[in-house]
């Protein structure tokens, strides 16, 4: 018979999740949404028009407009017309957009300094290992809806 309690692994994935949780908000300079600070972490990697930003995210069209539109007044990105579909908008960061991530990284870095307190080489190696397994699985899933 299966027990109703939570296994170890759900234990460790929620409080894991909820630690992340706390960490991103210790680390908000810029005072932004996890929505807001998810696109610019999407837009680090290049250009994006609105829906391919929605479609990596897994976001509505319309909470991928509002927080482009909040965005763009911070000043963290710049829209441009697509040169392949004038109808569309090109979104990229700004240089401000930049710098607020350069921020936050370097708030992260003592997430990473922990981690390798806790946790010898191999150990730190088979973690990013099994992570980014379950990333690419949750990823591939989210954008197949």
């Amino acid at each position: 018979m299966k027990s109703n309690r939570p296994s170890s692994l759900y234990d460790a994935l929620m409080y894991l999740q909820c630690e992340f949780v706390a960490e991103r908000n210790r680390v908000n300079p810029g005072d932004i949404t996890w929505q807001q600070f998810d696109i610019l972490t999407v837009l680090r990697t290049g250009a994006f028009r609105p829906s391919q930003i929605g479609q990596r995210l897994g976001m509505s069209r319309s909470k991928v407009s509002k927080n482009l539109s909040t965005l763009r007044d911070l000043g963290y990105i710049r829209q441009t017309p697509d040169i392949r579909d004038r109808r569309e908008l090109e979104t990229s960061l700004t240089q401000d957009g930049r710098d607020m991530l350069s921020i936050i990284d370097q708030q992260h870095k003592t997430l990473e300094e922990d981690a390798r307190q806790v946790w010898s080489e191999d150990e730190q190696e088979e973690f990013a290992a099994l992570a980014n397994r379950l990333i690419a699985k949750l990823r591939q899933e989210r954008v197949a809806r």
